[in-house]
């Protein structure tokens, strides 16, 4: 019993720090439509769209990789974190002026305010979020990056509701970026990165290149529509990230999930990963069908509320919602079985899939659909991707496999068979 109440306990702050990560932005949203109007939204949104899309590929692929690395201890954790965040650091030198610029020729208005915001959460690349999960210490999550991001949300919502402008919410975001960045390392007992680390970032990079470019590709589709569909249809961008933000929070908070199944299903056997990656998988599916029929019945309430009536929400584009929220948690399990299976690289292959599905999608449906269309192009993408991901998984299973662990590459020097397979 106390150990099943210690695994309860630890899933529940899994789910904990998501969800006040989640709810963070929900302070502000209600600020920014009540003050700025649809426009004010429209412009935060089209700064959270390629802020995140900026993030996950300055991310580096880490947050597949390392929570698995940081699980099966074959390099001190310290020393892991170390190197990868040198290699996050210099991925987002890299992309962060490109973020600034894509932001302001999207924007139709705010510009400024768009582009800080893009910025603050474009310096999530650098979250120590994959390595304290590896540590199975989501407490440290809450800690180090959950409680500034919630504090400067909460103060922000209450400047612009006081008649501050909206450059505040991304200066807060920026300033909580940079408080993470200084207080992970100290409580998470590892190190900032040294002139050794930076020096390996080229091999880093070049070993998890498989990874990035996946990473890349899919933000093509998953983090960007906004800003796609900003440039066919701008008058459908305030609709479509009125359902696209919340599902991506309500994401974010079931995401406790995957991220709790990540180091029990990372085990060296081989056949206990398989069965424990059948379990992981049916459970994402459960979890997706759950949360998706949630949300296609709540949103266009939550929406009146969120928005305060600034940007309704009707019920197909709610329906349309919930079926890709379905969608994505499947996907979350199926991905979650190809890492245990050192078939990450294949990750890839799903991406480029899905994005030669969803970005033409969006362009087209969105031209002639508007939100709707854009979000059904969105479901169809990730279908495509889940469909690829499980014929992987199946061929994999054939596959026949020894008991003995597989050797696991060190941090940096990443998977080369599985990328060069690629």
């Amino acid at each position: 019993m106390r150990a099943l109440g210690r695994q309860v306990g630890r899933l529940a702050l899994h789910l904990l720090v998501p969800a006040l990560a989640a709810a963070a932005p929900l302070a502000v949203i209600p600020a920014v439509t009540s003050t700025q109007g649809a426009s004010g939204w429209s412009a935060v949104a089209v700064g959270l769209s390629v802020g995140v899309a900026t993030s996950v590929v300055a991310e580096l692929g880490w947050g597949i990789v390392g929570p698995q690395r940081v699980a099966r201890g074959t390099r001190p954790p310290g020393d892991l974190f170390a190197t990868a965040l040198a290699s996050k650091i210099v991925a987002t030198a890299v992309l962060l002026p490109v973020a600034a610029v894509v932001t302001a020729v999207v924007a139709d208005e705010h510009r400024p305010a768009a582009v800080l915001v893009s910025v603050g959460v474009a310096l999530g690349a650098l979250s120590p979020t994959w390595y304290f999960i590896g540590l199975g210490r989501p407490l440290l999550v809450l800690v180090a990056e959950t409680g500034p991001r919630v504090v400067v949300s909460v103060a922000s919502a209450v400047a612009i509701r006081a008649g501050a402008p909206l450059e505040v919410y991304g200066a807060g975001m920026v300033l909580a970026a940079a408080v993470t960045f200084v207080v992970a390392p100290r409580l998470g007992g590892a190190r900032l990165p040294a002139t050794g680390d930076f020096r390996a970032v080229g091999a880093v990079v070049s070993s998890q290149l498989v990874l990035v470019l996946g990473r890349g590709v899919a933000t093509t589709y998953k983090s960007l529509p906004v800003a796609v569909l900003g440039t066919v249809s701008p008058g459908s961008v305030a609709a479509f990230a009125a359902v696209d933000r919340p599902l991506r929070m309500g994401l974010q908070v079931v995401s406790a999930i995957p991220d709790r199944l990540q180091t029990w299903v990372g085990v060296p056997s081989a056949e206990l990963a398989r069965r424990r990656s059948t379990i992981s998988l049916s459970l994402n599916v459960g979890l997706g069908l759950v949360v998706g029929l949630g949300f296609a019945t709540c949103m266009p309430a939550v929406a009146d509320v969120l928005f305060t009536g600034a940007v309704p929400v009707s019920p197909d584009l709610a329906v349309t919602g919930g079926l890709l929220v379905g969608v994505i948690c499947a996907s979350r399990g199926a991905g979650l079985a190809l890492v245990s299976a050192e078939r990450h690289a294949h990750t890839t292959t799903a991406s480029i899939c899905s994005a030669l599905v969803g970005v033409p999608g969006t362009l087209v449906l969105g031209a002639r659909l508007g939100a709707l269309g854009a979000l059904s192009a969105l479901v169809v993408a990730e279908a495509v991707g889940l469909v690829v991901q499980l014929v992987v998984l199946v061929r994999s299973d054939r596959t026949p496999r020894g008991q003995a662990p597989r050797p696991v590459p060190p941090s940096g020097s990443g998977p080369p068979s599985e990328a060069s397979r690629c």
